[in-house]
């Protein structure tokens, strides 16, 4: 067991150094033993309780799967009925797909005690809140009358959400690959697990075209996994839980995917197409100049009676409605339109006019539909954005074209005419040609109201170098905006956002307008991303965002207004029915994507080899979570799946569905607490922490201890959503100590951590924090500073401080970014 898990959790490890190691191990060990020899051997030893694989052979153009249905009898073709390519060349399958079915793996969880009572604990939830997609107006109505789930209990309630994307598995653009996996999650499961890779359903990756390129269509191998998804629409699985058979309802009601793959997967025109957006039936304007479909109708998701709809900045009154969506009916009137078409070049006019492209396979399930089913890719949609954004910052969209764009629509005219006629816009950007050591573009004039001059854009990266980051974000502080790669990653650039680094960097530098405008844009940004909503806020935060959208076309160039800035007008009006995109981030899916790629060792048939390995790791993460293996007793180190293993088989998930411990208790599984420092309480500490457990935490103090051990490194806590907050004390590995706020009834404080206490109370290990606080803050520029200097030292509990703060020391005094 240990060799195979081993083998499946370390990326890209091959098999035949399982073998080597196996073979070693034999050898070392008494003779005769019964240790496998191979990994061959090891995995038909295993290979009785590992989920079943179906081969099928496909198409070279993706047309067919040579598999019989109850419609079609293709298993015994020897070339393809649609396209007339053969099946086989020289005695090879040309191309192969591996499906791995959805059932088995459905009914091994309802058979194992500890992963099937977790479909009956009870949902911890506030009233008012939205914190996941399973709080959402969608969620509930699948289970309501007419719904899909009518009549069904949740606990065997089985709703699907499928994910796919492209992935590369080569690293050189020379011998790219384009492979599609498809992965299935169980919406019913909590966050924290269902974004795991193992308790994902990888069910297969469709293999890349001729020479690597994507599949020309994804039909055959989703209709595969439909038929199936039919066969357990209603199928009876044995219930560990109950210990009895019951019957379980399968459906699949979400979709997770960025636009390109929403393209491919419904037949949508891509995000170039002037009825690009998935979501309604508004239509872009071309522009020649920028050679791209702008998106400048903003003001058509404000009320009625807003101003900026009549506002002379525009140029026009917008009296246009909100765009609508196309209706179920409509939607499949057009597609079966576009199918009766006689030729490619009527299709495409009609595509052009539409957005649609003819029916497809997902149109089977009975109960499918589309724009209730998808939502924006909110990890793509925004870091997109935030690129653009810096781009504009940096001169990248002050070029020529933009200025024929901009004069195309009489905008900005006080600006064009305001430069010199020598002064002409280039862009910036080096082409494409040979390299040369001479830099023959024209410097941007600094007059262009959304750009950041030379000299600005060094005192930028100055401060963003001088930025403190904490560990909840992966930026490195560094030169973000001379050299953009220092924030490529998606998630930098939201957290360059959300940490308050990029308002931190430009401020003062814009002209009025333009900065009041970015800054209102942002701080939405950082409101739309919060993991946790309240209901009473999201009608509040909706109508923001539509404000800051139409603001940015006034202000900024319509270079900006492409479909990802139209895509988050949908993005937000959606948070109600979908819950907060916190629960809908791509993220993990682009982690089990990178697992993927890994694990395509063998050039020619990677597919193959990703799977092969996947039902290996499929059933480690079964034995792991189910405890049949524990991890933690034969390596060391930690690992998030064996901690959610350790706490699936504890007590606490009868009552606690997310997994989340109390923050009061995080220090009982502290491993090397017996090697800490120990310590008398003073009087006044006694006194101070016997309150709180009373006063505050409500509790009734059996046993007191008199002693606390003293930690001067870092705690990690458990936020309220399930997040890992991580603190530090001072000089803890050459990192700065957490600066955190702390409750004062004077205004605003903020305090820097010395060091940890832990105190038993009542058989459990509470964590204090020995705290340097500083001066009352006060607010400037929009952020909060003081002089950072120690006002007296204090004892706090780790529940009454808030997450580490990014700050900057600057002249004396400390900023703090992220507390506005």
């Amino acid at each position: 067991m240990k060799h195979m898990y081993i083998f499946s959790m370390n990326h890209g490890m091959s098999k035949s150094a399982v073998s080597d190691s196996l073979a070693c191990e034999k050898s070392s060990l008494p003779q005769p033993n019964n240790l496998p020899g191979s990994f061959q051997e090891a995995k038909h030893l295993i290979s009785p309780l590992l989920m079943p694989l179906q081969k099928y052979d496909a198409c070279i153009n993706d047309c067919v799967l040579y598999r019989d249905t109850k419609e079609k009898q293709f298993v015994t073709l020897q070339s393809c009925p649609v396209c007339n390519e053969p099946r086989t060349k020289n005695g090879i399958t040309q191309k192969r797909f591996t499906y791995m079915p959805v059932g088995p793996r459905l009914s091994r969880w309802f058979g194992t005690t500890n992963l099937c009572k977790l479909l009956y604990a009870n949902r911890l939830s506030v009233n008012g809140t939205v914190k996941d997609f399973t709080d959402g107006k969608l969620y509930s109505s699948w289970f309501q009358p007419g719904g899909v789930f009518e009549g069904v209990p949740e606990s065997l309630a089985i709703p699907l959400s499928l994910f796919t994307d492209g992935v590369n598995p080569n690293k050189h653009m020379t011998s790219s690959k384009s492979m599609w996996p498809i992965i299935l999650t169980w919406i019913n499961l909590p966050i924290d697990i269902r974004q795991l890779l193992g308790p994902m359903l990888l069910v297969g990756v469709i293999p890349s075209g001729i020479k690597g390129s994507e599949p020309k269509s994804l039909e055959p191998y989703l209709e595969l996994l439909i038929d199936e998804l039919l066969s357990l629409t209603e199928f009876t699985v044995y219930n560990q839980y109950e210990a009895a058979p019951v019957t379980v309802k399968v459906a699949l009601l979400q979709f997770l995917c960025d636009i390109p793959a929403f393209s491919k997967l419904f037949h949508l025109s891509g995000h170039g197409a002037l009825r690009s957006c998935p979501y309604c039936t508004e239509a872009g304007q071309h522009c020649k100049h920028l050679h791209k479909t702008i998106h400048n109708s903003n003001r058509r998701f404000l009320p009625a009676d807003d101003p900026l709809r009549t506002a002379d900045d525009f140029g026009s009154v917008e009296q246009r409605e909100k765009p609508a969506p196309y209706s179920p009916e409509n939607e499949i009137q057009l597609r079966e339109k576009y199918d009766r078409k006689p030729n490619n070049n009527q299709k495409s006019k009609l595509q052009k006019e539409t957005g649609l492209k003819g029916k497809y396979s997902l149109l089977r399930l009975p109960y499918h539909n589309r724009m209730q089913q998808m939502q924006p890719d909110a990890m793509h949609t925004l870091a997109d954005f935030i690129g653009h954004l810096l781009d504009a910052l940096t001169g990248k969209h002050s070029t020529t074209k933009v200025q024929k764009c901009e004069q195309s629509f009489g905008r900005f005219n006080d600006v064009w005419n305001s430069f010199p006629d020598s002064a002409v816009i280039q862009d910036p950007r080096p082409t494409k040609k040979r390299k040369t050591t001479k830099d023959t573009s024209t410097e941007i004039p600094h007059s262009v109201p959304w750009s950041l001059s030379k000299e600005q854009i060094k005192e930028a990266d100055r401060r963003a170098s001088e930025i403190c980051y904490t560990d909840v974000q992966d930026i490195t502080p560094g030169p973000h905006f001379s050299k953009p790669w220092t924030l490529r990653t998606m998630n930098s650039k939201l957290q360059f956002v959300t940490s308050g680094g990029l308002e931190w960097c430009v401020k003062g530098f814009l002209p009025p307008t333009q900065e009041e405008t970015l800054f209102f844009l942002l701080n939405v940004l950082k409101r739309m991303i919060t993991p946790v909503l309240k209901e009473c806020d999201v009608q509040q935060l909706q109508d923001d965002v539509h404000t800051a959208l139409c603001l940015l076309e006034k202000d900024f160039p319509l270079s900006l207004q492409n479909l990802t800035t139209h895509l988050i007008h949908h993005m937000v009006d959606g948070l109600l029915d979908f819950g907060p995109v916190y629960g809908r981030w791509l993220f993990p899916y682009e982690r089990a994507n990178g697992w993927i790629s890994r694990q395509c060792l063998r050039k020619g048939v990677e597919e193959s080899t990703v799977m092969e390995t996947y039902v290996i790791y499929d059933w480690c993460v079964h034995m792991v979570l189910s405890q049949q293996f524990k991890p933690s007793e034969v390596f060391s180190g930690e690992s998030r799946l064996v901690d959610l293993a350790e706490k699936l088989s504890s007590e606490q998930t009868e009552t606690c569905i997310q997994m989340i411990p109390d923050q009061h208790d995080q220090a009982t599984s502290r491993k090397e607490k017996s090697t800490l420092k120990k310590s008398k309480l003073t009087p006044q500490m006694m006194d101070a922490m016997f309150r709180f457990y009373v006063n505050v935490m409500a509790v009734n103090v059996m046993s007191f201890q008199d002693s606390v051990m003293e930690d001067h490194r870092s705690c990690s806590v458990v936020d309220n959503c399930g997040r890992t907050v991580q603190y530090h004390g001072k000089g803890f590995k050459r990192k700065t100590a957490s600066v955190v706020k702390i409750p004062s009834v004077s205004g605003v404080q903020f305090a820097e951590i010395l060091y940890f206490l832990s105190h038993q109370m009542n058989n459990c290990f509470q964590d204090w924090v020995v705290l340097n606080e500083f001066p009352l803050a006060t607010k400037e520029n929009g952020f909060y500073c003081f002089e950072p200097t120690s006002v007296r030292q204090r004892l706090m509990h780790v529940s009454l401080l808030s997450q580490p703060l990014v700050h900057v020391r600057k002249e004396g005094l400390l900023w703090v970014l992220n507390h506005c």
